[in-house]
């Protein structure tokens, strides 16, 4: 489960996608319903483990 703290840098992603790579609400609606149809799906656990790995190494990086 996703805790508050990835939903919410998940959301930031978003809105800078929209903004930097002129995403239209229409594209942005579609990533959203895939990010949910993802999460339902088999490969829900493979994410979930790659995300955490990731989030991991990015939170290891001392500036």
């Amino acid at each position: 489960m996703f805790s508050i703290s990835i939903l919410f840098f998940l959301l930031i992603v978003v809105i800078v996608m929209i903004r930097a790579f002129d995403l239209n609400t229409a594209q942005a609606f579609v990533c959203v319903a895939l990010g949910f149809y993802v999460a339902q799906s088999n490969f829900a656990d493979t994410f979930q483990n790659l995300l955490t790995q990731l989030f991991g190494i990015f939170s290891s990086v001392h500036l």
